[in-house]
């Protein structure tokens, strides 16, 4: 019924942005050096304080001790990141996670085709490719959200680098003033006694037309024997340009503090490399950018399984062109992976795949139009398909290595399908006005709609016969099948959101935002359609991290998140740069959140009886709410010459939720469904899984010339607000020295640095149950060892790391 309307929208809109960029493309505009060009209002757009941009310079200095884009974001406040693999974290803000915020990748919005989430948007990309990422919270503007309730997290790839007119010889450029290679390029000196090339300086062809620029980079992480490697490289002349991004890294398991016990399922491996193409003319840019992943396997110690390869494709084309009325952006994408789960060599010697094939692909058409000096209008709209096969092959050994299992075994005889050509739609389309009002006062409004429609094939078991050996909960699985097959699984969900926002800046220096979101997300297809109900089944479909297994449902109904924040922000105008501060606190009502329900079933791990108790859990809507600030602040506390600048730093988060409808089960017996019901109508309000504890990190920072060395400190509240409902656990408090120092030269850099400088031992409060520890014990030592061995994921001890980078 939609479908045809809404198609017919998506083409009016794209021909009428086509329409205006053909009537205005004749005009004479500046020619752009690096991206296209912006034309702006003349009354400068008012600073936002619900975003937040993790610049280049910052990702330089955490790149040489992290492994993973997502704890890139850490430091920015509200940001925390759950514990994945070694690249594959998932970050949250403000309490929301996962596909509760939209992340897009350079344009491609990548889902977790994968039933554990092992493979989220983030880790598709490398620290080495990024050029900046823009943190978006939830009161935000229409037009960087659609489909998610928590707020965005936007990545820009490294963007292509055009030459500039070449200089004349003794640094003068045609009708200009003399030009210093080395300011261009940095404000250090070169390295001395080694002959390498100026950044900036590498010229090649007849008339030195095409410029070559690039980084090479190295790192080594001590404490999992970690090794990396990337290169960034960029030929261009005035008009063309080619960059190559690639990089590779491995690592062992890392060692946790104090007695240095190894915390297994925390290896991994991982390669990057893309191409972007770039042509840009008179305000026009043209990007085309592929790139290729390939992960052969990393360990997830909150998961049954590891990952043992994840490999994937993705390309996508932009333009973006300025014109007399404004900007236009155009975009179309195309990602494809492969998947596969199994167990590493931590685990068993039993291996049994589990695959998902995912295709993500669309395309956004958005403009910006200054219609008068305080008007400034923003239109889009856009497209994301995504289809997914997930299913587990028949296994011809069963559970069971090295014993013949005849047909009605548990993964015999037939594969069990769990999402056939499951396939999510969603197109969005979005309206916004910002406008200043006096010089003071300024807002945003912005409207927006998506229509999601998602549908999936029938559903398969390994053993759709009952046999006379069939097992109790393959006999459960086949029947659900046949009733989940049975249903229309065909659902459309017409979802809207808005944003008001007011800014006031009494005076220069100060900002005050107050604003409103509704913001809305409509389940996933796991969410919706996993069907298996029984046993270890569901335990394949998790990617919480909390050990217990998880079912579908048909029924659930859209997220429906009503926001409320309030920013204010300062800093020193004087020109000294002495200081700045900011504040945010927030409140957030979630409707139909989607939340594990127990079900009255449990199981135990496979094939230890009697062990540990984990619940089985389906989706349902409930009600909940989130509260808490966030801060940040930096104050100068010394600078002169002969000392440089010395500068104290500090980031502060506290996020509080509760479910408003499952009661807290905290004192109930494993296993005690009757006392689990009680609870519910006792006491309501269970916590929120996975949310970070109150934290900070103050650091002091010294810089003098091209040194720079800080010393910081990070702070963790104890947890002990937990989801008791999917058996959270409590963390203790802690608090960690990290210190580095780098030196910057024009064409090097060399970073040193210790984190944990104390080897204190602790858990990782969203780093989930250590089930690689504990199944592996159980499994080898019997069912008392693997209950002692029952813990969080421990984080990292001591680690020495060291980078080196070579710019040219």
């Amino acid at each position: 019924m939609y479908r045809p309307v809404l198609l017919r929208g998506a083409s009016a809109c794209a021909l009428i942005l086509a329409s205006l960029a053909a009537a205005k493309a004749q005009v004479s505009l500046p020619q752009i050096v690096v991206g296209a060009a912006q034309r702006a209002p003349t009354t400068p757009p008012p600073d936002k304080a619900d975003e937040t941009v993790v610049t280049q310079k910052e990702i330089v200095e955490e790149k040489p001790p992290e492994t993973d884009t997502a704890k890139l974001l850490e430091h920015q406040p509200g940001v925390s990141v759950q514990t994945g693999g070694g690249v594959s974290g998932i970050p949250a803000i403000r309490g929301l996670a996962d596909d509760r915020l939209k992340i897009v990748v350079g344009g491609v919005q990548a889902t977790s085709s994968c039933a554990n989430h092992m493979n989220s948007p983030l880790s598709y990309t490398d620290p080495n490719t990024i050029g900046r990422v823009e943190i978006v919270t939830a009161v935000s503007s229409v037009s960087k959200g659609g489909d998610s309730i928590g707020g965005s997290i936007l990545v820009t790839p490294k963007s292509p680098v055009f030459a500039t007119p070449v200089v004349a010889p003794g640094g003068v450029a045609p009708g200009g003033a003399p030009v210093s290679p080395i300011v261009a390029a940095s404000p250090y000196p070169p390295v001395p006694y080694l002959p390498l090339p100026i950044p900036g300086t590498l010229r090649f062809g007849p008339n030195n037309e095409v410029l070559a620029t690039g980084t090479v980079s190295a790192f080594f992480r001590g404490n999992n024997n970690g090794v990396g490697v990337s290169a960034n490289i960029n030929m261009a002349n005035d008009h063309w340009s080619l960059l190559y991004n690639g990089s590779w890294q491995r690592a062992t398991n890392y060692h946790a503090g104090g007695n240095g016990d190894k915390v297994l399922s925390t290896n991994f491996m991982s390669e990057n490399h893309a191409v972007t193409l770039g042509y840009q003319n008179e305000g026009h840019l043209f990007t085309f950018r592929g790139a290729y992943q390939n992960i052969p396997y990393q360990g997830f110690p909150n998961q049954r399984m590891d990952m043992t390869r994840n490999r994937s494709y993705s390309l996508d084309a932009l333009y973006k062109g300025a014109f007399e009325w404004g900007t236009l952006e155009a975009r179309a994408y195309w990602h494809q992976v492969f998947h596969k789960m199994g167990f590493l060599e931590d685990r068993f010697w039993l291996n049994h795949p589990m695959i998902a094939l995912g295709r993500d692909f669309g395309y956004s058409v958005k403009a910006e139009i200054p219609y008068s000096e305080q008007d400034l209008f923003r239109i889009g709209n856009e497209f994301h398909g995504y289809r997914l096969q997930d299913y587990w092959p028949s296994d011809l050994t069963g559970f069971t290595q090295g014993f013949a299992t005849p047909p009605g075994s548990l993964s015999r005889p037939f594969a069990n399908v769990n999402i056939n050509g499951g396939q999510r739609n969603r197109v969005g389309t979005y309206a916004e006005w910002e406008r200043r009002w006096t010089v003071q006062w300024s807002s945003l409004i912005g409207v927006r709609n998506d229509i999601v429609w998602m549908d999936t094939g029938p559903g398969q078991s390994y053993t759709p016969f009952v046999f006379p050996n069939t097992p109790l909960i393959a006999r459960a699985n086949n029947l659900a099948v046949n009733i989940f097959n049975a249903q229309n699984r065909a659902r459309t969900d017409i979802n809207f959101d808005m944003t008001a926002l007011a800014r006031y800046e009494p005076e220069p220096g100060s900002l005050y935002e107050f604003g409103y979101s509704r913001k809305t997300r409509s389940p996933n297809l796991y969410e919706r359609y996993t069907w298996p109900v029984a046993g270890p089944f569901t335990a394949m479909f998790n990617w919480f991290g909390d050990g217990n297994g998880y079912t579908g449902n048909l029924n659930l109904k859209p997220e429906v998140a009503h926001n409320v924040a309030f920013t204010g922000a300062w800093r020193d105008m004087s020109g000294a740069n002495n200081w700045e501060a900011r504040i945010s606190p927030f409140y957030t009502y979630v409707e139909n959140y989607i939340d594990g329900a127990r079900t009255g079933g449990t199981f135990n791990t496979f094939p230890v009886a009697n062990s540990y108790i984990f619940q089985i859990m389906q989706f349902r809507n409930f009600r909940a709410e989130l509260y808490g600030v966030d801060g940040s602040g930096r104050v100068k506390l010394h600078e002169s010459p002969e000392y440089g600048r010395l500068q104290a730093v500090g980031v502060v988060s506290f996020v509080y939720g509760r479910n408003l409808d499952i009661g807290n089960p905290q004192y109930c017996l494993p296993g005690n469904g009757l006392c689990s019901a009680a609870s519910f109508l006792i006491k309501k309000g269970d916590g929120l899984w996975n949310l970070m504890p109150a934290n900070a990190r103050i650091a002091l920072e010294h810089q003098i010339g091209g040194l720079s060395m800080a010393a910081e400190t990070q702070l963790v509240a104890p947890k002990d607000h937990v989801s008791a409902n999917k058996g959270e656990f409590t963390t203790p408090a802690y608090a960690l020295l990290n210190l580095r120092a780098a030196y910057d030269w024009s064409n090097m850099r060399i970073d040193l640095g210790v984190d944990n400088v104390t080897d204190a031992l602790y858990s990782l409060p969203l780093g989930g149950f250590d089930l690689t520890n504990y199944s592996r014990n159980a499994f080898l030592f019997g069912r008392n060892v693997g209950l002692a061995s029952v813990r969080q994921v421990p984080g990292m001890g001591r680690n020495f790391y060291a980078g080196l980078t070579v710019r040219f």
